[in-house]
Order: C-alpha cells, then structure tokens, then sequence
C-alpha cells in the first residue's frame, strides 16, 4: 500500500470514528430540544383531524389541532423557546390516513415509533443502493451506518421527515426493476406522491436508469396513482382538490428568511425582493434546463443520465431543505466507486464530510447576513464533482457497469 492510500484509508477510518462519537451530541439533542419531531408532529396533528373527520387542508382546524395538542397542555404562549409555531400539512394525504390509527397514543410514543421505522428504512435503502452500485455486503453495511448517522441523515429522523420513504419508494423500485419485475417497480414508485415536490421527477429517473423496461414500469405507476388518487377522492371528496394548492399556499405565505435551504436558491433567494426575486428565480430555472439538456446529451450511460436529471432536479428546485438530500445518495456512491477510488478525488472527499457535517449548522442557527442555507456548499461541490467526473471526464467503474 503507497503512503498516499494509507492516508486515504486513514482519513476513512476517521470519518467512522467520527460518526460513531456524534451518537452523543445527537443523543442530547434529541432528549433536550424542544424542536424534536417538528415535522413529524404536523402530520400527527393532520392523522388527529383526519381521525375526527375533519379537513387536514384546512389551516384553521390544523392550527387549531396543533395548539391543542402542542402548547395548550403546558401553558406555553408565543415567545416561549418550547412553544410550538402553526406548520402546514402540504404533503400527500395518504401520510394523514396511514398515521391515524396512531393517534390515540401520545404524539411522543408515536414519534418513537416512526423514527424507529424511518431509521430502519434508511439503513435497509441505503444497504441497497451500495449493493446496486457494485459494492460488496461489507462496504455497503458500513457505508448504509454512516448514512443513518450523517447529519443528513440525523436530521430526517430528528424532524420525522418523509423524504426517507420517499427515498425507500425510490431504490425499492430500482431493486424490483433491476429483478425484472417492472410493472411492481412502477406500482412501488406511488409513495413518491406522500411530497411530490422531491418525487414527482423520480419515476422519470428510474425510467432513464433502467430504459429496456421503461414502458412496463411506467404502467405500473399510472395504474397505481390512478387508483391512489381515485380511492382518496372517494374518502375525501373535494377536499382532496386541496391538497395541490398547499404548496403555492406555502410558497405565498412563507417569504421570509427560511432555515436550512439546501438548493441553489438559497445563495440570492432570500436577500432580494419584488420582481428582481422572480427573475432571478426564472432565471436559476432556465439556466438548469439549459444545462440539464447539454447534460443528458453527453451522459454516456444510463446511471449517469437518470441521476444528472436527479442532481439538477434538487439543486434548481427552490426551498428544497437538507433532509431532502438524502435522494442524492446513489450519485455519491456513484462518485466514490464500489473501491472507493473517488476518494482520491479531493472533491469528492470534501463533499463526504461536508454532507456528514455541514448541515448540523442548522442547530447552531448559524448564519452569513441573510444566508443561512449552509447545505448548498456540500451540494455544490457534488454538482462540481459530478460535472468533472460523470460528463466532462465520463469514466464509468468496471463494476459499476457490470452491477
């Protein structure tokens, strides 16, 4: 072994250590914040209206519930650091039904019992992506813990996110393709309609990653969201015609400074205003379709094109948020190789560690005047990384090929 190798496997080594010593500082963060399961308690609070047969579009019954469920049992009033602000339910409302028969426990014990299942999800979706990258068991079992316990990671089982099922729906469906089983494929990849702002692009993804059975998974999915959508517009009647405005909703409502946005966006977005705001939004937008086009074009394989559509879907797409990221996870094994000879790309090593450190900044409340959304320079850097490797350098691993 060179003396460069041995530092490269050092560096390795010492990124393990230092993951297995974050399990501290995340374990007090977990008993002591007031933030814990911030998302998951929104949809808790949407599962408790659904369970009473209510609306969980309806602001004023959500805020309603949350008060009652949140702030009124401790007294706590705005102003208090454990008080409780009003969060909106945008995502699908498959998430609100599945979790109401959970709600006659308190919102604490059901929380636990999500995380535990997010946890699992992520360690068994991330075992799966390293093996159908051509990693072997031992390398794709280490590589799936120090996913679970990156900050990205930590902070989707912190909040109680849904972009881990989202990503489970997602490399679920690419092992069934890869089995020849594509119209299941399609039929799995429904989930990604729990947040279709992250998932919307991703059966299209699968459909570049494995193209020879695009057309039969691709009827599975549209079989499958019809009836998702005509069993909830059965339940629901016109207040699933709600849940699509949720996201404009949000997007009206919300203008100010936001934390934790991981896109491009996050470097001018938040310090302009009026139509300079939009345009430059518009212009973000345009310039990823421009690039995405040239991209696709000189992608010289499957892998690379599906997950360049993937890279430039998040990192154009506005207030996408950290926890989000953990889509990008087949582009980094990708990048690193099934022998980890990316690692000898400095780049690529510093989009590791900034990915399993650089995101913890957001319980720091950390911030650069108006920029707070740290997550972008480890994204970045990917996008960087990706360019150089994948398209301007297209060399695809032996075994990666072969997997």
């Amino acid at each position: 072994m060179t003396r460069a190798a041995a530092r490269r496997r050092f560096r390795q080594r010492l990124l393990v250590v230092f993951l297995l010593a974050m399990l501290i500082p995340y374990g007090r963060q977990l008993v002591t914040s007031s933030t814990v399961g911030q998302d998951f308690r929104a949809f808790f609070a949407a599962a408790t209206v659904v369970a009473h047969h209510g609306d969980p579009y309806n602001w004023p019954t959500l805020a309603a519930t949350e008060y009652r469920l949140y702030d009124a049992p401790q007294g706590l009033v705005p102003g208090n650091p454990a008080y409780y602000e009003f969060l909106a339910f945008p995502e699908g409302p498959w998430l609100a039904y599945a979790l109401a028969p959970v709600t006659s426990l308190p919102w604490q014990v059901a929380y636990a019992m999500y995380a535990v299942l997010l946890g699992l999800m992520l360690l068994a979706a991330s075992f799966a992506t390293f093996s159908l990258l051509g990693w072997s068991r031992r390398r794709a079992a280490i590589g799936a813990g120090c996913v679970l316990l990156c900050a990205v990671g930590f902070i989707n089982l912190f909040m109680g996110q849904v972009s881990v099922i989202v990503f489970g729906a997602f490399i679920a469906a690419w092992v069934i393709a890869r089995n020849e089983r594509p119209f299941l494929a399609g039929a799995v990849l429904v989930l990604v309609w729990v947040k279709p702002n992250i998932g919307l692009p991703l059966p299209l993804v699968l459909l570049l990653l494995e193209p020879a059975v695009a057309r039969r998974m691709m009827s599975g999915f549209v079989v499958a969201s019809a009836g998702a959508f005509g069993l909830m517009a059965a339940v629901m009647g016109l207040h699933f015609l709600e849940w699509p405005l949720q996201v404009p909703r949000m997007w009206q409502a919300v203008q100010g400074l936001q934390p934790d946005m991981a896109s491009v966006e996050s470097f001018f977005y938040p310090g302009l205003g009026g139509w300079i705001k939009t345009a430059a939004l518009l212009a973000t937008l345009c310039a990823a379709i421009a690039y995405g086009v040239w991209a696709l074009r000189r992608a010289p394989d499957a892998h690379t094109r599906g997950l360049t559509l993937l890279i430039l879907w998040l990192f154009g797409l506005p207030f996408v948020q950290s926890y989000d990221l953990i889509l990008l996870l087949p582009a980094i094994a990708l990048l690193l190789g099934p022998r980890l000879d990316g690692w000898e790309d400095p780049l690529v090593e510093l989009t590791v560690w900034g990915f399993a450190v650089i995101p913890l900044l957001y319980f720091l409340g950390a911030r650069i005047g108006y920029f707070n959304g740290f997550t972008v320079v480890p994204f970045s850097l990917l996008v960087v990384a990706w360019h150089q490797r994948m398209l301007r350098r297209p060399a695809m691993p032996a075994q990666v090929r072969a997997a």
